[in-house]
């Protein structure tokens, strides 16, 4: 595939449908995690697996860690499989606040939607084709999440 035969523009976000959504509760650790299983939907034909788990340090060492809206992760994204992975923190009332969210929201008939704006542009395809050369790894500057109401 070259970026001569088609439209290319570059896009600087990745949304995606939640499909799946697991809270782990880490006896061994006193941890937890949350893991989401989307669908890509700026992106044609891919999947994302998403790790959240809580910030453990002080609040004072988070923003020395460079926190971006209270969260902090990287995207990799593979050359050879259409799965990326995603793997952030987020601050434990943030963490919270999403899990019981998650929890209590209902069947709907629209699918919770992740929107992981990034601190790099990816080339895409007029038809949703992503164009890398080599496996990525790209640092999130921050992530929404969008709950159906109704």
């Amino acid at each position: 595939m070259s970026l001569d035969n088609l439209e290319w523009s570059q896009i600087d976000s990745i949304q995606m449908s939640v499909q799946k959504a697991d809270l782990f509760l880490l006896n061994n650790t006193q941890n937890q995690q949350i893991n989401l299983s989307c669908t890509l939907l700026t992106i044609a034909r891919g999947k994302c697996n998403l790790e959240i788990k809580q910030y453990k340090n002080s609040v004072e060492d988070a923003q020395q860690d460079e926190f971006h809206e209270g969260f902090s992760g990287r995207v990799i994204i593979p050359r050879d499989r259409p799965v990326m992975k995603c793997e952030g923190v987020i601050f434990p009332s943030h963490f919270r606040a999403l899990s019981e969210k998650l929890i209590a929201i209902q069947s709907v008939a629209r699918p919770i939607t992740v929107t992981l704006c990034l601190q790099d542009k990816l080339s895409v395809s007029v038809n949703g084709d992503l164009y890398i050369e080599d496996t990525r790894e790209i640092t999130i500057k921050h992530i929404d999440f969008a709950f159906p109401l109704r």
